[in-house]
């Protein structure tokens, strides 16, 4: 049997990423509000490509927690899983600690990444684009400390929760309560000054402090009347 062409192969991977995050993009914008029906042959007609990358991106969507496939009922979009959303940001936590912790000394090459990630977060957090110049930014920062670990696991672990996707996700409902969480540059800071200065103890305990910082923003966000 004749492997695909390599070309072919590449131009479905980009199609579907492509219809994921404008799938995406509409569900987050409201545009498709929670149980809007998503029917794959019209989808497939609007983006005037065939039904197969369509359908990867719906599967992409459902392991993200954004869509839910039923047998003959089709694919919605669902409502926000708070609690495994809190599930996967508390397993990012735990796995970024260990990673510094397995890290240190930081290599000065890794430092030097670090210290150019955090410039371009202080900067992308002044954009208005936040999406396409600060969560960038944030994400190149936070996946260089699993990737300075050396532990290979941790690393796939961590990509298959496409962050990006579930970042904008919360980031959006933070900003939607008024939260402009502008302490999120000063605590990226603090864990940059801790692993510059080796102080494994004080970087662990600095992602600990920006993780449940971020994800009471989240849950304040969703409960404003809360205690």
């Amino acid at each position: 049997m004749r492997a695909p062409a390599t070309g072919q192969t590449l131009d479905r991977a980009c199609m579907r990423t492509r219809i994921r995050e404008l799938l995406v993009s509409r569900i987050l914008d409201g545009a498709y509000p929670a149980g809007f029906h998503l029917k794959e042959l019209a989808l497939a007609r609007e983006f005037k490509v065939s039904q197969a990358p369509v359908r990867e991106a719906l599967r992409e969507l459902e392991t993200l927690g954004l869509v839910i496939a039923e047998p003959y009922r089709g694919t919605r979009v669902r409502s926000t899983d708070v609690a495994e959303m809190l599930d996967a940001y508390e397993l990012r936590a735990t796995i970024e600690v260990r990673s510094v912790e397995l890290a240190m000394p930081f290599a000065d090459s890794v430092c030097e990444a670090l210290a150019a990630d955090m410039e371009r977060i202080r900067l992308g957090f002044g954009s208005p684009e936040k999406d396409t110049a600060y969560l960038p930014a944030v994400l190149a920062f936070h996946r260089r400390l699993v990737e300075a670990s050396g532990n290979r696991a941790f690393l796939t672990t961590w990509d298959s929760f496409h962050w990006d996707v579930r970042a904008r996700l919360l980031l959006r409902r933070i900003a939607e309560s008024g939260n402009d969480y502008s302490a999120a540059v000063g605590f990226h800071q603090a864990i940059l000054d801790r692993v510059r200065a080796a102080d494994t103890a004080g970087a662990m305990a600095a992602i600990r402090v920006a993780f449940a910082s971020f994800l009471s923003a989240f849950r304040q966000a969703l409960d404003p009347h809360g205690p």
